[in-house]
C-alpha cells in the first residue's frame, strides 16, 4: 500500500518505531518537559517566538477550527470568511452554528483569489479574517502577502487554518501577523491523525484570557493555555502522538527547514512536469500549494481512477465530492516518498487512464 494522500500521509519509520516503546505515563515532569520542547520546536517552524502560545488538543482539525471560533470569537464580532471550497465552506457553516455574524467571499472553481475580491470589504467594520490558506479541496494556495495587508489595513484579527500548508510550504506566523494558526499532526508533520494543534499571537492569547463567554468545558482554552505552562492538557491527550511528534521533530531539524521543505518542492516539481508531459491537466489560473496538485480530468471519470488505482494497486490519491468528483484528483507529495513512487504512481495512472478512454470508445 502506497498513500499519496494529502492526510494521513505515508509515515516515516522513525514514528512508527514509536509503537515499539511501550505506553508511557504522561502525567510526570519528563512528558511535560518532552512536550514543553516541541512546543518550542514547533514555534520555530511557525516563525513565531514561543511563550506558551500553543496549545495541542486531542481531536481533528475541524474540532480545532470549531473550538477556535468558540474561544477567539463572539457574536460581537463580524467576520469574513474565503470560501474557495469545501474547507471554507466548513468555516461559514461553523459560524453560523455559533451565530457569529459573518460574510463570505465565494469563489467558483478554477477563480483566484485577488485584490478586487477584498475591495467591497475594505473599512466595513470587520473585526477578523478566517481563511484557509491552502483551500485543500481545490489545491489553492492563496496570497498570504495580499491578505495580510488587508488586514493589518483594516485592523483585523488573521485567523489562518495552516493544516495544509503547515510543513509543505513556507510559513512564517510573526512576520505576516497571524493572530491564530491551526494545524493538525497528520498532514505535513506525517503522523498519525488525532492531534490538532492551536497557536496564538500575544494580542489573541490576551483576548482568550479575557473572554468569559465561552460554549464548550472539553476546549475551553484557558485551561489549556494554563496546563500547557507545565507541558500537559487538561484531559488526556493522545500521549503516542506526542512521542510521534518528537520524533519528527528530531527529523525536521537534523535536516533543516529549509531542506524539508525543499523537498517536498522538488517532489512536487518532479510530478507536475511528468503529469503534464503525458497530457494531464493541473490548474494554471490559481497558484497552487506544494502540498498537492490538483489533476484535471475531462474525457473519463477521475473518481473511476481513483478506484482504479486502490483496487488495482492499493495506491490511494485524494478523491473530490459534489461537482468535483469526476473532474478531480488531488496527489500529496507530503510524506515519506520517493522519487521513485512517484513514477510508480504516473505509470499506473496512464495505464489507468488509457483502459478507462479504451473501455468509453467501444
Amino acid at each position: 500500500m502506497k498513500l499519496f494522500t494529502v492526510g494521513p500521509v505515508e509515515a516515516f519509520p522513525e514514528t512508527m518505531a514509536v509503537y515499539q516503546n511501550g505506553f508511557p505515563y504522561f502525567r510526570t515532569e519528563e512528558y511535560g518537559s518532552m512536550v514543553r520542547n516541541c512546543m518550542q520546536l514547533l514555534a520555530d517552524l511557525l516563525g513565531t517566538e514561543y511563550n506558551n502560545n500553543i496549545i495541542y488538543l486531542t481531536a481533528s482539525g475541524t474540532a480545532a477550527m470549531e473550538a477556535s471560533i468558540e474561544n477567539c470569537l463572539s457574536q460581537t464580532d463580524k467576520v469574513l470568511v474565503i470560501n474557495g471550497g469545501s474547507f471554507g465552506q466548513r468555516f461559514c457553516q461553523l459560524l453560523a452554528w455559533h451565530n457569529i455574524p459573518f460574510d463570505s467571499i465565494n469563489l467558483k472553481w478554477n477563480e483566484q483569489l485577488t485584490k478586487n475580491h477584498l475591495m467591497p470589504y475594505e473599512k466595513r467594520g470587520y473585526t477578523s479574517l478566517i481563511v484557509n490558506l491552502h483551500e485543500t479541496s481545490t489545491g489553492q494556495l492563496y496570497d498570504i502577502n495580499m491578505l495580510a495587508d488587508f488586514c493589518k489595513k483594516n485592523q483585523m484579527y488573521f485567523i489562518v487554518d495552516a493544516i495544509s500548508t503547515f510543513l509543505a510550504d513556507n510559513y512564517e506566523m510573526d512576520k505576516y501577523g497571524i493572530d491564530v494558526t491551526i494545524f493538525s499532526s497528520q498532514k505535513g508533520l506525517s503522523l498519525s491523525p488525532g492531534l490538532s494543534f492551536v497557536a496564538f499571537s500575544k494580542r489573541m492569547k490576551e483576548k482568550v484570557l479575557s473572554n468569559n463567554i465561552l460554549g464548550s468545558s472539553y476546549f475551553n482554552f484557558k485551561d489549556y493555555l494554563s496546563n500547557i505552562t507545565r507541558g500537559q492538557t487538561p484531559y488526556t491527550p493522545a500521549v503516542y502522538i506526542m512521542y510521534e511528534l518528537r520524533e519528527m521533530l528530531k527529523l525536521i531539524s537534523s535536516t533543516g527547514k529549509e531542506n524539508w521543505l525543499k523537498r517536498i518542492e522538488d517532489r512536487c516539481f518532479y510530478f507536475r512536469e511528468k503529469i503534464i508531459q503525458l497530457g494531464f491537466q493541473i490548474p494554471d489560473t490559481y497558484k497552487l500549494s506544494n502540498m498537492l496538485t490538483p489533476v484535471i480530468f475531462t474525457d473519463i471519470s477521475a473518481y473511476d481512477v481513483f478506484i482504479e488505482l486502490q483496487n488495482k494497486y492499493r495506491i490511494f490519491v485524494n478523491p473530490c465530492g459534489g461537482d468535483l468528483k469526476d473532474k478531480l484528483l488531488r496527489v500529496s507529495h507530503v510524506g515519506n516518498l520517493f522519487m521513485q513512487d512517484i513514477d510508480f504512481l504516473i505509470e499506473k495512472m496512464k495505464e489507468i487512464s488509457n483502459k478507462l478512454r479504451e473501455k468509453k470508445n467501444d
